[in-house]
């Protein structure tokens, strides 16, 4: 039954999908021509080969205290030969994986894009800018868990300031472990986003210089210890100036840090802070506010890696509801020594209200699952509540997945059904014109049905600035699976923060989600994709009818309103 549908709808191609569920990913793009690559000639990167090098393709790597490292090379994922960097032992400090330095021109975009093997370990991708001064700065780009798939992609884009002349990448470690990296490249592009530079305004910080009216302290700077921990205080000196330094000697429980005097705030203030690092062991940012009924509110922003070289970090944070004044530091929980320098905390609030006039929650599922028909619709419809169903047009009419009479069905029924990508890929891993055609060829797919959309969930959460550069030619929004409440002030339109929901989410942990949505008046998005009455297979994307209906009726009681995705969008951004 269903394959004389299939062969019939104009969603689904059928050659197409007898290739995508027979085969996968890898063998359809065997060709390579649909793999995220280079052009010929352009990869401002050298090739790795097998020769036996210590520093293969120019690469190399190092580690600034104790650990066993060694660098050499694999069979390749994309490209006949791999980097492979393996840590047996690790204890303290990091290892860096660098890149060769490669000169730049501050009138072009470039994109640096590497494949990468899941599993352990976890590692931040870090860019080192080289200036005309002969100075570097190492900058944090963004970190990835442990928890990948097999074969992802780690990217970065960036326009050169005036007078940065060369970058290099740097993989940055703190576990044991083997990583493989393959198909690294460099190149200029103009098809990718980069967030304009914002313009500096004053650093809220009181004596960001670290100087000192007499003492060794500085103004408006103290040490601070607390529980049992024993710690040594010191502000150091180089050529770069002045510096802060906590080593903490021993400790069972507590923390130590050098902390500032506390500076006025708002609520819903929107703050960023920029801050340089170097320590041997993971250091917290933490955010503390204090209201003016005495009660203290703590957030940590999150935790750094060990560094071995300065490394430049930034957060954003936005000021609580009643703060009247805060402090943002970098707290020490282990034994090691860590410094900092060179804070900045900015007001970057959007102009006009700081926040809009009331939450909201969409509810949302990924895939196409027939199940979230045939469960999570029944459950939504019993409380009122619509729902909004990312779906790839290519696995319609399939087994396990929903048919298009169902999708249209959703249509007719108040939801919304979204684009998920026309197949399901990570759209990193593609090359810019199957990238493209995956949006655009979807979009069709879903008109030609009658469900015209301008909104998407990329496929395993999994973006990066060219992505975003092709979603912003084609759709509205971009919702990913990164953690957080969207509000006023972060909203990213093509960044949206959500929920992840599966086996293991607690109620306790929903309903504290609702409290902060209804607190910033933010939009909740909530992810699900199988919805269940029993277990199957171990699957953890699969949330039980009763964990779901348990769930939803949290989402009522706590009197928030329920809309799609594109009504919500619709209402937050006008307002």
């Amino acid at each position: 039954m269903r394959l004389s549908r299939l062969a019939q709808h104009p969603l689904v191609v059928v050659p197409l999908v007898a290739v995508l569920v027979t085969v996968g990913w890898q063998r359809y793009t065997d060709g390579r021509d649909d793999v995220a690559q280079a052009a010929p000639g352009a990869n401002l990167l050298p090739a790795v080969s097998a020769d036996g090098s210590a520093t293969p393709g120019g690469w190399r790597v190092d580690h600034s205290l104790d650990a066993d490292v060694s660098l050499g090379t694999a069979p390749g994922h994309v490209t006949e030969r791999a980097l492979r960097v393996d840590v047996p032992r690790y204890r303290s400090g990091d290892v860096t994986l660098t890149s060769p330095r490669v000169a730049v021109s501050a009138d072009r975009t470039y994109l640096f894009k590497a494949f990468v093997s899941g599993g352990d370990p976890g590692f931040t991708l870090l860019a080192r800018y080289s200036t005309r001064d002969g100075a570097d700065r190492l900058v944090s780009v963004r970190e990835y868990p442990e928890e990948r798939l097999p074969w992802s992609t780690v990217s970065a884009a960036f326009r050169p300031d005036a007078d940065v002349v060369a970058v290099q990448y740097v993989l940055r470690i703190a576990s044991t472990g083997t990583l493989d990296v393959d198909g690294a490249y460099l190149v200029p592009a103009h098809d990718v986003h980069v967030d304009p530079a914002v313009p500096p305004g004053p650093n809220l910080l009181p004596n960001p210089e670290l100087t000192a009216s007499g003492e060794a302290v500085p103004d408006q700077w103290s040490p601070y210890r607390e529980g049992a921990t024993a710690a040594e205080f010191a502000v150091r000196e180089d050529d770069r100036g002045r510096f802060l330094e906590t080593r903490v000697t021993d400790r069972r429980t507590g923390e130590a840090k050098w902390e500032h005097a506390p500076i006025p705030v708002r609520p819903d203030q929107y703050l960023r802070f920029t801050a340089t690092y170097r320590s041997d062991r993971p250091v917290d940012v933490r955010a503390e506010f204090l209201a003016a009924d005495g009660r203290y509110e703590f957030a940590d922003l999150a935790t750094l890696p060990p560094a071995g070289e300065w490394t430049e970090v930034t957060q954003h944070l936005q000021v609580p509801t009643g703060a009247t004044s805060g402090v943002v530091t970098l707290v020490s929980r282990a034994e090691g020594t860590a410094a900092v320098r060179g804070q900045v905390l900015t007001d970057v609030s959007r102009p006009g209200a700081p926040r809009w006039s009331r939450p909201l929650v969409s509810v949302t599922f990924d895939d196409g699952w027939e199940s979230s028909y045939t469960h999570g619709v029944r459950l939504l419809e019993e409380r009122g509540f619509p729902g909004t169903f990312y779906v790839n047009p290519a696995v319609i009419e399939t087994p396990d997945f929903m048919t298009a009479a169902q999708l249209q069905a959703l249509d007719r029924q108040g939801h919304e059904v979204a684009l998920h990508g026309y197949e399901h890929f990570d759209l990193t891993t593609l090359s810019a014109e199957r990238l493209d055609e995956q949006l655009w060829r979807g979009q069709e797919a879903l008109a030609a049905a009658g469900l015209p959309t301008e909104h998407l969930a990329v496929p395993h959460g999994r973006t990066d600035a060219q992505v975003e550069w092709y979603a912003r030619q084609h759709l509205q929004t971009l919702r990913t699976t990164e953690t957080g409440v969207n509000t006023r002030q972060n909203l990213e339109p093509y960044r949206l923060r959500t929920f992840y929901v599966d086996q293991d989410t607690k109620p306790e942990h929903v309903a504290w989600l609702l409290e902060e949505t209804k607190r910033t008046n933010g939009w909740l998005i909530l992810i699900y994709h199988k919805i269940n009455p029993m277990a199957e297979g171990g699957d953890a994307r699969v949330v039980f009818n009763e964990a779901f209906s348990t769930q939803l009726d949290l989402v009522r009681d706590s009197g928030i309103t329920v809309v799609p995705v594109a009504e919500a969008f619709a209402e937050v951004s006008t307002s």
